[in-house]
């Protein structure tokens, strides 16, 4: 497993002192929240692409999400961890992102079955296009991709936040502002969805 978030190390396997560059760039050192950046981009990166399911999106969600935090350093007073505020905002940003997008994609939809439409553009190419992933060429690997697609955006996350993470459930209920329960909830429900479906290729 990954190093846990609360100690992500550097290129030179170090690990990265987080309270300092954090103390350090909320008095507006550029230099220390590249840092932090750095330590945490990857990791963002991953949390919004299993939110979005596209590539392309998380990479500029990502981008949004950072120069966020920037603008809202200020605001961490260090209750938490500083892994989780920034996984609570980014968590925030993908769900708004795929809320807005649900939304766009039923306008178009809606469109696209007006009368006197043609046939053949029943569907938008929104709705009918799919992330382009890497090639998957292990069964398994592509019935669990498909698996995840099955899961809403708030299971998922929380799935994630747990399994690549490492979150505990009380840290994934602050980052997803959810109580506990409802975390312990949706990822059982989150793995026995996946598993079920893994059954048969295992």
């Amino acid at each position: 497993m990954s190093p846990h978030a609360s100690n992500p190390v550097n290129a030179d396997g170090d690990v990265v002192d987080v309270p300092r560059l954090v103390q350090l760039a909320k008095n507006g050192d550029e230099a220390a929240f590249g840092e932090l950046m750095q330590a945490y981009y990857t990791r963002v990166y991953g949390l919004l692409n299993g939110i979005v399911r596209h590539e392309d999106d998380a990479r500029d969600l990502s981008q949004h999400v950072w120069v966020k935090v920037w603008h809202k350093l200020d605001s961490f007073k260090g209750d938490s961890d500083f892994y989780t505020w920034l996984y609570r905002v980014a968590t925030f940003a993908g769900l708004d992102f795929v809320r807005k997008r649900k939304r766009q994609r039923e306008v178009e939809l809606s469109e696209a079955l007006e009368p006197n439409r043609d046939a053949d553009s029943v569907l938008p190419p929104s709705l009918t296009s799919r992330p382009d992933s890497a090639a998957q060429t292990a069964e398994i690997q592509t019935v669990f991709e498909r698996a995840l697609e099955t899961l809403s955006p708030e299971h998922r996350t929380a799935l994630m936040l747990r399994e690549v993470e490492g979150l505990s459930y009380d840290e994934i209920a602050v980052a997803t502002g959810c109580r506990r329960g409802t975390v312990m909830s949706r990822i059982f429900y989150a793995r026995k969805s996946i598993q079920a479906q893994l059954k048969d290729v295992r």
